[in-house]
């Protein structure tokens, strides 16, 4: 329950004022929900429904043509590191997949989406040849958009099955067997987290798993990932059970969507409710308990934001409660939604947020997913209970 539902209602309206400042950013121009065009569309679609004004759904719908028009894939570049052109044309498929099963906005999208399916398939063979498979710059951007359309009932099973089975012929073995990958785009390094390794891959193969493909085969690797990924478990007079990267220094973890345990716990308890492993459980428990009891005070969750802050944070709490029918994550996620507002407290045009990165970059301040953009769209999720969780468009998808 939103303590002052005042405060909160006048930092969208404060949000969306910035908004208006910064409607045309050359910096933002590109098509992606996470750093461009379709995230102030998201934005102006979720708005018209809160306040029941028609004309941001128009304004939504501009930023939406807006988006389509600045792409071109012969003179794309990527706006961060761990960027593609895979994710690009993912992010339009999942935004018109996420709009349309929400009742956001209206589009025909049938025949452009088919020629996604084609167009992603060859790219995500690119990235499967050289054991790529994280979800910005590897295999699982356009992954993430098969399991969309395959949640919409489209025939996509031939790219999961090929996707699924690359994932098994690609992973490396540690000495009793177990899997996990390394991540090119990090430096071939072993990455833990739910952005770019163990979980994220563990979290996507029990999406596929529960949607009835390649049962068996899944669950070998999900077993063979998860028993890798519990080893790594380490304890310390720090907050932070678990390295982002195998042979990262113990020291204190950002807590946050993108970074530290509670992707890891989430990733964990989605495999042991599949499994039906009761030890598994336990140590996610174990995990997720820890999680439940990290605060703002520890200074480890940085900003506001959707990927390394409290609104991702949020979300994240909403979706284990969900999955699990525990009060207490439904009630994390009420403290973090609460949170976000005392991030608010810097003199500037971004409605008070400053994000945690530091390099002078509008795009930080403003994207869905560093910036303004995604923080308001969840003060406007946990303010009305008819709006859709956008969990969908991130890494717990």
């Amino acid at each position: 329950m939103i303590k002052d539902q005042t405060k909160h209602r006048q930092l969208i309206d404060k949000i969306t004022e910035s908004l208006e400042k910064y409607s045309d950013e050359e910096v933002l121009k590109n098509v992606s929900y996470e750093t461009g065009l379709l995230g102030y569309s998201l934005y102006y679609l979720y708005l018209s429904k809160y306040t029941g004004d028609q004309k941001y759904t128009t304004t939504a719908e501009e930023y939406f043509n807006k988006g389509l028009a600045s792409f071109n894939p012969k003179t794309f570049q990527r706006v961060h590191g761990t960027d593609s052109l895979d994710a690009h044309l993912a992010h339009i498929g999942r935004y018109l997949i996420f709009c349309e099963n929400n009742g956001l906005l209206s589009v025909s999208s049938e025949e452009y989406l088919l020629n996604l399916d084609q167009i992603l398939f060859g790219l995500m063979k690119s990235k499967i040849n050289i054991k790529d498979f994280d979800s910005g710059t590897g295999a699982l951007a356009a992954g993430y958009y098969y399991l969309a359309r395959l949640k919409s009932g489209s025939d996509v099973q031939e790219q999961l099955i090929f996707l699924i089975n690359s994932i098994n012929e690609a992973a490396f073995q540690d000495d009793t067997g177990d899997y996990y990958w390394k991540c090119p785009s990090l430096y071939d390094r072993i990455y833990l987290g739910i952005s770019h390794g163990s979980s994220l891959i563990i979290s996507f193969l029990t999406s596929v798993y529960e949607a009835g493909l390649e049962i068996q085969l899944c669950e070998k690797i999900i077993r063979k990932a998860t028993a890798f990924l519990i080893k790594q478990y380490r304890e310390s007079d720090y907050k932070g059970l678990f390295p982002n990267m195998i042979g990262d220094a113990i020291e204190p973890m950002q807590f946050a969507l993108c970074y530290g345990d509670l992707g890891i716990g989430y990733a964990l308890l989605r495999a042991s409710q599949l499994l039906k492993d009761s030890d598994t459980a336990d140590f996610a428990n174990v995990i997720l308990n820890d999680c439940l009891l990290r605060t703002k005070e520890d200074n480890l969750t940085l900003d506001a934001g959707i990927f390394y802050g409290a609104s991702g944070l949020a979300i994240t709490f909403d979706k284990l409660g969900t999955l699990s029918d525990d009060i207490r994550y439904i009630q994390r996620a009420d403290y973090w939604n609460q949170q976000i507002l005392t991030y608010a407290m810097h003199s500037n045009d971004f409605a008070g947020f400053k994000s945690r990165l530091l390099e002078d970059n509008i795009l930080w301040q403003v994207s869905f997913g560093w910036g303004i953009l995604g923080i308001g769209i969840t003060l406007m999720y946990f303010d009305d209970a008819s709006l859709p969780s956008f969990a969908d468009l991130t890494f717990i998808a």
